[in-house]
């Protein structure tokens, strides 16, 4: 199992010579010498993959011709290493059906297995990670006395990245350090490589929003590597790039990208220098930048259509329609993001189309084409909605491939019993009376089995009950805190327009707080730390609000509580009792280390009093994600003014777009 970043080009030189020589030598010697020709080959890999790949391509039949197995064997191997080191992926592909094709014919169990591996490596790059769960669970039934670690940790690598794919994040972290472990305690393995994994797991924290722990890991790479190969190297920038990019750092950031993309220049690893180029424009967009923005998603278009990366081109035609709309083109550019749009729903990329139809709607906001921002919003809601539930779709498919692979190694073993049982009856079957006793006893061990598997079919019936329940549990509730997520609460919002409206004088209100200066306390204290105020602000946070109110954890460091039936007097108390609870006393530490912690808040109610303004009519009541978005904006506020307070918006200036705030102090009524 590799990771796969690049494509290949550029010119390939004639055969070498001594390569002829040693194929021509006799058969003994020619083969160490062959084993040896290809352990120089990999080294160069490490170096520069595009020589080794062009040596391995145009020297490949002479330098197998007439080989031993072992010898083909491994020049397949490390001929599907270069070439997906090199972002090749369908000839990386190709070869390994080579692979398996070879060693089928040889009837090796070990390369079968392992080129298995790449297949589901191909599952999870095609968006299938609940298949790819079950054929991990049959591979490793079927592989379960193979006795290799190499096989041990590319299985627990690969269902560290199905995992992420799905979003359940506790799992794949579980395996992934799983494979670690096995590739620490035996360095010598051809495959994972204790390099990949660690990239790999950067790349898990960063898509779980958690920045802070992927530069961790990305420190942990170099700090084991002196020399990281360029295509590792490259990878390890581009990460970097994402995760500051992540923490609004956008200045380090493109120094990152910038060496990133200096490695794939040189090495020509030009599926990298894509993705590079793509992100690299997102970060002026989100610094709002936008000429360098066009600057760079005009870049990314040449690489991107060479190395047939269908997203990256996408992406970087989508950015290029952003940076346009921010200079004023609007109509030019708004038509990219719509034909973009319009290419991801064709290829059911839905998680892409709900992303760009965020920006888009922002874009409109900024640009102050409310009803429009307002439309795209909407039509976001249905596809997150549809998107929500496929998710949830393919994580309780992948539970059932898991049950069937187990059942089908359950079947597998009932036929190797009954296979046992046929052949001694057939031995002994010129015995009549042995014959008689062994259908006798055959007949008792058959209903003995068919009452064992029977019993097995409950207990794993209430096992995937079980896995059901967890499951829903875990979808439901984020892991660190027990508090609801996202998920749970967009649910409760699908089902909002359907409640009883409130008493009147009443409102729904929603209260967005952001605990104060957090990245300080993991910087000081560790992770660990800033995983326990997490913890006790969540604890908090249910102690002090009504069990009608739903208290969840919105990502990071940020809460949101979201309290019905709450009057225009109550509003202020509200947000004064949360702030007041989470900065009611310290936080005590493991250590006995005490953290005083304190939070700022931004409020705001539906329905939400706007105002019309002469001769306009009232805008349209904003839906929940809005309304958060306000709170959102009068929490910045609240940063910007000290910190340790909050803001409830008490109307909107329809013609300047700002807010109007009330201030809410802790301890003290407004």
């Amino acid at each position: 199992m590799t990771t796969m970043h690049g494509r290949p080009t550029g010119s390939r030189p004639p055969l070498a010579i001594g390569l002829l020589l040693v194929a021509l030598a006799g058969p003994a010697v020619a083969a160490q010498q062959l084993e040896a020709r290809l352990g120089e080959i990999a080294a160069m890999a490490e170096r520069n993959n595009a020589q080794a790949r062009t040596i391995l391509v145009h020297e490949g039949p002479t330098l197998i011709a007439g080989a031993p197995y072992a010898v083909r064997i491994h020049y397949l191997r490390l001929l599907r290493r270069v070439q997906a080191d090199a972002g090749n992926f369908r000839d990386a592909y190709d070869t390994n059906e080579l692979i398996i094709g070879l060693a089928e014919a040889e009837g090796d169990p070990l390369n079968i297995a392992l080129a298995s591996l790449a297949r589901v490596l191909r599952l999870i790059d095609n968006n299938d990670p609940a298949g790819a769960l079950g054929q991990l669970a049959t591979l490793g039934a079927r592989y379960r006395d193979l006795d290799s670690r190499e096989f041990d940790a590319g299985i627990e690598a690969l269902h560290g990245m199905a995992y992420s794919a799905v979003g359940q994040y506790d799992r794949s972290l579980h395996h992934f350090l799983r494979a670690l472990d096995i590739v620490d305690r035996h360095p010598t393995l051809w495959s994972p490589r204790e390099a990949d994994i660690r990239l790999a797991l950067a790349r898990m924290y960063v898509n779980s929003r958690d920045p802070a722990r992927a530069l961790d890991t990305l420190r942990e790479v170099r700090a084991g590597h002196r020399h990281l190969p360029p295509r590792l190297e490259a990878a390890a920038y581009f990460y970097e790039g994402r995760a500051l990019v992540a923490q609004d750092e956008i200045e380090p950031a493109l120094l990152a990208f910038s060496r990133a993309l200096e490695l794939a220049h040189a090495h020509e690893l030009i599926s990298i220098e894509a993705n590079v180029l793509g992100n690299i424009a997102n970060a002026h967009l989100k610094a709002r930048r936008y000429p360098q923005a066009e600057q760079a998603a005009r870049a990314a278009l040449a690489p991107a259509q060479r190395s047939e990366d269908r997203i990256s081109l996408q992406m970087a035609k989508a950015n290029l329609g952003f940076a346009m709309f921010g200079q004023g083109r609007q109509r030019e550019g708004m038509a990219h993001v719509d034909a973009v749009i319009a290419e991801m729903r064709r290829a059911g990329a839905m998680s892409t189309v709900g992303r760009l139809l965020a920006e888009k709607s922002q874009a409109l906001e900024d640009a102050g084409r409310f009803r429009e921002a307002l439309a795209t919003t909407r039509e976001r809601e249905n596809v997150m909605r549809d998107l929500a539930l496929n998710d949830r779709n393919k994580a309780i498919s992948a539970l059932q491939e898991q049950f069937k692979a187990r059942e089908r190694a359950a079947q597998i073993d009932t036929l190797r019993q009954e296979n046992t049982v046929k052949d001694a009856e057939l031995r002994h079957r010129g015995l009549v009376q042995t014959a008689a006793s062994l259908g006798a006893a055959l007949a008792l061990f058959l209903c003995a089995g068919v009452l064992w598997l029977y019993r097995k079919s409950v207990r794993t019936g209430r096992r995937l009950a079980e896995l059901n329940d967890e499951l829903a549990y875990r979808s439901a509730h984020d892991p660190l805190t027990g508090l609801f997520n996202r998920r749970s609460f967009q649910d409760r919002m699908r089902s909002r327009t359907g409640e009883a409206a409130p008493r009147l004088g009443s409102a729904d209100c929603f209260t967005l707080l952001d605990i104060d200066h957090f990245k300080r306390i993991n910087d000081e204290y560790g992770h660990a730390a800033g995983d326990a105020v997490l913890v006790e602000v969540g604890r908090r946070l249910r102690t002090a609000m009504r069990e009608s109110d739903m208290v969840l954890r919105w990502g990071g460091e940020e809460f949101l509580v979201y309290s019905q039936g709450v009057s225009q007097e109550q509003r202020p108390l509200l947000v004064q009792r949360i702030l007041d609870a989470i900065a009611a006393t310290p936080v005590v530490l493991e250590d006995g280390a005490e953290l005083a912690i304190s939070a700022t808040a931004g409020a705001v109610s539906l329905p939400f009093a706007q105002e019309a303004g002469d001769g306009q009519e009232p805008a349209p009541q904003p839906d929940w994600e809005q309304a958060i978005a306000l709170a959102d904006r009068a929490l910045y506020k609240g940063k910007e003014a000290g910190r340790n307070r909050g803001y409830i918006v008490a109307g909107l200036r329809r013609q300047e777009g700002g807010l109007e705030l009330d201030l809410v102090l802790p301890g003290a009524a407004t």
